[in-house]
């Protein structure tokens, strides 16, 4: 698990500010979890988590509305066999991971972001997120060895498609 996991993600912000994040949190929380030995089962979780968050989101973002779980499974199916996901499962309800919350709450944490976020910008909050989601994808990417990225935007442009 430790080999696959970086320890530093390094990032660029606007304004040629370059930051890296610590990923020992949340390497730690991983390990933990493995020597209690419920690993196999949190990935099975996670992988779902991860998944039908990223797929809500796009459901989410598109703006269609009246859009009922039955209509959410059907957009999860195409969008999943679209993006060769293998043995990939969709859960309506999902909107966060725990990837996610773990990221959020290391770099809520981490005084200096919080402190360039407060000086650079009115939207703080809205930057913090938009850098979790892309930390949280990241890890995700390193511990599932597939690539989420294109999962958001597939799912909007499907999303209107069966609108």
């Amino acid at each position: 698990l430790c080999c696959l996991f970086p320890e530093r993600l390094q990032l660029s912000l606007s304004g040629g500010i370059t930051f890296s994040v610590d990923l020992k949190n949340i390497e730690e929380t991983l390990i933990a979890m493995a020597e209690k030995g419920n690993l196999c089962d949190w990935k099975e979780q996670e992988r779902k988590a991860a998944i039908s968050s990223r797929i809500n989101l796009g459901i989410a973002q598109a703006g269609v509305t009246a859009i009922d779980d039955a209509i959410k499974n059907k957009i999860a199916a195409k969008v999943i066999e679209n993006t060769n996901l293998k043995n990939a499962a969709f859960e309506p309800n999902y909107a966060q991971s725990s990837v996610t919350q773990i990221v959020y709450s290391c770099l809520f944490k981490n005084e200096i972001l919080m402190n360039m976020l407060e000086e650079s910008s009115s939207h703080g909050l809205l930057c913090l997120n938009e850098l979790t989601e892309y930390v949280a994808l990241q890890v995700h990417n390193s511990l599932f060895s597939e690539d989420l990225s294109s999962l958001v935007e597939t799912t909007k442009n499907e999303a209107h498609h069966q609108s």
